[in-house]
C-alpha cells in the first residue's frame, strides 16, 4: 500500500507542477520572502519588499533556501516542500492508526488512502503554504503522545518537543492549541496506564516537552528579535499570539460556520453509505475512537468560538477525521455495500467528465463567457478514460474500492484544474511583468508600482535584485515622476488606452501595464485619473 500511495502522490505533484505557475498572491509572496532572505544573505529575519516580515515564522523560508542551495535557484523546488510534508503526514497517519488499533491491520492500510483522497486535504496538498507543515508536526506530536503513553521514555518526550518546536517555527504558537487539549485529556483516553506512568509524571513530561519546543523556537526568535529591531521583536513575540487572537475578531463569522462547511471537508467520502453505517457502530469503549475525539473535538470547538475563521485552519484535524473514517470502514465488511457506494461515486465522476467534454459546446450555446470557448474537451475525455480503466479493475475487497476512489478523487480536480489553467495560466503567471521590472532595475531605470498594497508577487519570479518602489497617492506619484523622467510606472491598465502603454499583460481578473514617465509629462491629467 505504501508504494501505491507514493505513486499517487508523485502523479498529483507532477501534474500540479505542470499545469500551473506559482499562484499570486500567497505562493508568490512566500517564495518572494524566501528570495529576499537569499539575496540579502540574511537567514534570521524575513523581509517583504525590503521591510521586515513578521507574519510567519521562517521554517518554510529556510527550506526553500535549502532547496536552492542543493539544486540552484529555481521555481519548482519551493513548490515541492509543502507536498513533501503532505507525504510525511500520509505515512505518519498510518503509524498512528497502527498504534491505535494494533489488532485491525485494515485500518492501518485504509487511513493513508482516505486521507490522501479527501478533497479538502488534496487541494491544499499542492499549495505552497504553511498549513501542511503545521499538520505534519501536529501529527508527529500525536504519534509521540501515543508512544509516550505506552513507554514513559524521555526519547518520546524529546520527540514531542521537536514536534512542538517544528510547529512553532512553521506557523507559530497555534501548534499548542492543536496539541495540548488531547495531551491534557489523557486521563480520559488512556485506558490502561503502564506501571511507571503516573499523572504527575505525565504532566511534568508534557511541560518538559513544551519547554524543549519553546527552546528550539527561541534559538531563532531571540537572535532574530535582536537583529530585526524593536518593532520586529514585538511583532514575533506578541503579534503571533495575543495580537492574532485580538485581530481575529475583525473577521466576524458565526460560531456554527465550521459546522456548515463540514460536508465540504468530507468529500468524496460523504457519499459512501458504508462509512456512515460504520460510524453508527463506533463506541467510546474503543481506545482509538476516544483518542481521536479527544484530539479533534476540543480543537474544533475552540476554533468555532474564535470569530476569525478560515477553512485551512482545520487542516491539522483532517488526519483525525481520516482515522475515524478508516475505523468506521473496518466495521462494514460486506463487499456488496461498498460496491454499491462506489458505483455512485463513479456515476458522479462520469457526469463531471461528460460536462468537461461538452463544456465548450454548452458555452457557445448559452453564451456564458467568450474566453471559455477555448476549453479543451480532451480533458473530459481523459477523465472518462481514467474512470473506465479504474472501473474495469477487479474490486475484490474494501481496500481496492477505497484505492480506486482515491484515484478518482485525485484525477477529477486535477483535470478540472488542467482544463482551466490551459486557457487562464497566463493570468496567474507573474513572470512576464516581473522580468520587465528586473530589466528596468538592472538598467538603472526608475520603476515604481502605483498600488494600494503590494504582496511581493514579482520579487522572486523576476529575480529582482532590490525592492520595488511603491507609490500610494497622486502626490507621491507626481513627486516620483519628476525625479525619474526616464522611468516607468506599473499600474492597473485595464481601463487605459493601449496607445499610452509601453507594455501590458493580463493579471488575475484584470490587466497591468507600464507607462513611460515621459507619457505622464505629456499627459499630466493622467496622474489624477490613475487608481492606486
Amino acid at each position: 500500500m505504501i508504494i501505491r500511495v507514493l505513486i499517487l502522490w508523485c502523479v498529483l505533484i507532477a501534474a500540479n507542477l505542470a499545469i500551473r505557475p506559482l499562484m499570486p498572491i500567497d505562493e508568490t509572496r512566500y517564495v518572494g520572502v524566501a528570495w529576499e532572505m537569499w539575496v540579502r544573505d540574511d537567514f534570521l529575519v524575513p523581509h517583504l519588499n525590503g521591510e521586515t516580515y513578521s507574519h510567519k515564522p521562517p521554517l518554510l523560508f529556510w527550506l526553500m533556501q535549502l532547496s536552492w542551495w542543493l539544486f540552484s535557484v529555481n521555481d519548482w523546488t519551493p513548490r515541492v516542500i509543502s507536498p513533501l510534508f503532505v507525504l510525511g503526514s500520509t505515512f505518519l497517519s498510518s503509524l498512528v492508526a497502527r498504534e491505535l488499533w494494533r489488532d485491525r491491520s485494515q485500518v492501518t492500510d485504509l487511513t493513508p488512502l482516505i486521507l490522501l483522497g479527501t478533497s479538502f486535504w488534496l487541494i491544499f496538498s499542492t499549495l505552497t503554504m504553511f498549513d501542511m507543515l503545521l499538520a505534519f508536526f501536529v501529527l508527529l506530536a500525536i504519534y509521540s503522545l501515543l508512544k509516550l503513553s505506552q513507554s514513559n521514555s524521555w526519547r518520546n518526550v524529546f520527540l514531542l518537543g521537536v514536534a512542538i518546536g517544528g510547529g512553532v517555527l512553521s506557523k507559530g504558537p497555534v501548534v499548542l492549541l492543536q496539541i495540548l487539549p488531547v495531551a491534557l485529556f489523557a486521563p480520559w483516553w488512556i485506558q490502561h496506564k503502564t506501571a511507571n506512568l503516573s499523572w504527575k509524571t505525565w504532566y511534568l513530561k508534557l511541560g518538559a516537552a513544551v519547554l524543549i519546543g519553546a527552546s528550539l523556537a527561541l534559538l531563532w526568535a531571540i537572535p532574530a528579535g535582536i537583529s530585526g529591531g524593536e518593532d520586529y521583536r514585538n511583532a514575533i513575540f506578541l503579534g503571533q499570539t495575543s495580537g492574532r487572537l485580538v485581530k481575529s475578531f475583525a473577521h466576524q463569522l458565526p460560531f456554527w460556520w465550521y459546522l456548515e462547511q463540514l460536508p465540504l471537508l468530507l468529500l468524496p467520502w460523504l457519499f459512501f453509505k458504508p462509512l456512515w453505517q460504520g460510524v453508527k457502530k463506533l463506541n467510546l469503549n474503543d481506545y482509538g475512537v476516544r483518542f481521536c475525539i479527544a484530539w479533534m473535538l476540543p480543537v474544533f470547538i475552540m476554533f468555532s468560538v474564535v470569530s476569525g475563521k478560515r477553512l485551512h485552519y482545520l487542516l491539522p484535524l483532517i488526519p483525525a477525521l481520516a482515522l475515524l473514517l478508516a475505523r468506521a470502514a473496518d466495521e462494514i465488511n460486506e463487499i456488496k455495500s461498498w460496491r454499491n457506494a462506489y458505483f455512485g461515486i463513479s456515476f458522479l465522476v462520469g457526469f463531471i467528465a461528460l460536462l468537461l467534454g461538452l463544456f465548450p459546446v454548452l458555452n457557445v450555446i448559452y453564451h456564458w463567457q467568450e474566453k471559455l470557448n477555448g476549453f479543451n474537451p480532451l480533458w473530459g475525455v481523459s477523465l472518462g478514460i481514467i474512470l473506465l480503466f479504474v472501473s474495469r479493475v477487479n474490486r475484490a475487497d474494501i481496500k481496492q474500492i477505497v484505492l480506486h476512489t482515491c484515484i478518482l478523487s485525485i484525477a477529477t480536480p486535477t483535470l478540472i484544474a488542467a482544463s482551466y489553467f490551459e486557457i487562464n495560466s497566463e493570468r496567474f503567471d507573474t513572470k512576464p511583468i516581473a522580468e520587465k521590472i528586473a530589466q528596468f532595475q538592472n538598467e538603472n531605470q526608475g520603476v515604481a508600482f502605483y498600488t494600494g498594497k503590494y504582496h511581493d508577487q514579482f520579487q522572486f519570479t523576476g529575480r529582482l535584485p532590490q525592492p520595488l518602489t511603491l507609490l500610494n497617492s497622486p502626490e507621491a506619484l507626481q513627486t516620483w515622476v519628476l525625479e525619474h523622467s526616464d522611468g516607468f510606472l506599473l499600474v492597473d491598465s485595464e481601463k487605459l488606452s493601449p496607445e499610452i502603454l509601453f507594455y501590458s499583460h493580463a493579471y488575475r481578473a484584470g490587466q497591468l501595464g507600464f507607462i513611460r514617465n515621459q507619457t505622464l509629462f505629456d499627459h499630466p491629467d493622467l496622474i489624477h485619473s490613475l487608481q492606486p
